[in-house]
């Protein structure tokens, strides 16, 4: 069950350390040497990425949309207000942000799906799933402005005011061929589908996964384009289709750069994504390769980057294929660890003091069996 978080339980907390280290645990058993996976948190509504903050683990829940319904290019989008951020600390689960937007859609849930925290505010990322070539959303319900756009929040506080219009800024900034890709038809030059966020270089980045690009938001409220990720050439049944890198995940490494997790669009097969290093100028190489479907990535207390897979089998696999969680050492090798039951995986954190936690049953409700979740993962060294 999950509760009103207060400030008097805010003063109750201590440093995060000693918080997550206390953290309440039903231990899935584990064999001899194999790491020990343990719920901390369920219930959860499509939870996405995951932010080691004030008090706890903040993991960001897309929801599960509403009632007010409209079709969109022949799909149905349904918002409501079922978005929420929610703390995991030792007394238990609360929410620190309720009522905003997500929408259901054949695909599962979008909503908010990120956060970073900086200048003393709360950054909320939303997801866009219905894009109009000016940049607004084909959305409709009482919380649709708030699609496609970084969101700021003071402590405690329900008031939201707009840090940057993503999906704007993705119309006014088209894609060209080198970073669209996909089928024929399939994609447009201005989609935006903003994924992930980070504080960095006092201000933030930010991913969107639909428009290929990662941006920069500058502390005095400039938004430009770092960089944009280029398209891969991939066989598929006789055919080559230009595969869309979906930048979906960011971490900043132990050397000041950015690191981005990609997705990779259709055909999506097993090996076909990357993770690209970034410098602050635009510069970027590919730092590791072989990985599939990645969804959220982050450094250990060794500077080696952990990532999760959400279907090992690539995205046209059946959702009973297994996720998975790997590391890249300092040299780019993937290794595979052995942490079974994930599925869906979507978001990472580490603790300061070494905790792993992951986001599994990315799409699933609260309502559902299994339903969304956070796991902590102990015993991976």
């Amino acid at each position: 069950m999950r509760r009103v978080f207060t400030a008097a339980t805010a003063a109750a907390l201590v440093t995060v350390g000693t918080v997550l280290a206390s953290l309440p645990a039903n231990a899935t058993p584990s064999g001899d040497g194999a790491p020990t996976v343990t719920v901390v948190a369920s219930g959860l509504n499509s939870p996405k990425h995951l932010t080691i903050g004030p008090g706890g683990v903040y993991v960001v829940e897309s929801g599960t949309g509403g009632s007010n319904c409209v079709t969109v290019d022949g799909d149905s989008e349904c918002e409501g207000q079922t978005g929420a951020v929610a703390v995991v600390t030792p007394f238990g689960t609360f929410n620190v942000l309720t009522g905003l937007a997500s929408v259901q859609e054949a695909e599962g849930a979008g909503g908010p799906d990120a956060i970073a925290f900086g200048h003393g505010e709360a950054a909320v990322l939303f997801q866009d799933t219905a894009v109009n070539p000016d940049g607004t959303t084909g959305v409709q319900g009482p919380g649709s402005d708030q699609f496609g756009k970084l969101l700021l929040a003071r402590p405690f506080s329900q008031s939201l005011r707009v840090g940057a219009d993503l999906a704007a800024f993705a119309a006014a900034n088209p894609q060209d061929p080198a970073t669209l890709g996909g089928s024929p038809g399939d994609e447009t030059t201005y989609d935006s589908d903003p994924f992930d966020v980070v504080r960095y270089r006092g201000g933030f980045a930010i991913t969107d996964a639909a428009a290929n690009d990662v941006l920069w938001l500058g502390h005095r409220g400039h938004l430009s384009i770092l960089t944009r990720l280029p398209t891969i050439p991939t066989p598929f049944h006789g055919i080559t289709i230009n595969a869309q890198a979906v930048p979906t995940s960011l971490a900043v490494g132990p050397d000041g750069a950015l690191y981005v997790g990609t997705l990779r669009g259709v055909p999506s097969l097993p090996g076909g994504s990357q993770i690209y290093r970034v410098e602050a100028n635009g510069k970027m190489r590919v730092y590791a390769s072989g990985l599939t479907a990645v969804t959220a990535i982050a450094f250990d207390n060794h500077g080696r980057l952990l990532a999760t897979e959400f279907n090992i089998g690539g995205l046209l696999s059946p959702p009973t294929v297994p996720g998975a969680l790997v590391r890249i050492d300092k040299q780019g090798t993937v290794t595979t660890l052995p942490v079974d039951g994930l599925f869906a995986p979507t978001g990472i954190a580490i603790s300061p003091s070494g905790e792993v936690y992951v986001a599994n049953y990315g799409v699933s409700a609260g309502n559902a069996s299994p339903s969304g979740e956070v796991v902590r993962i102990y015993g991976l060294d």
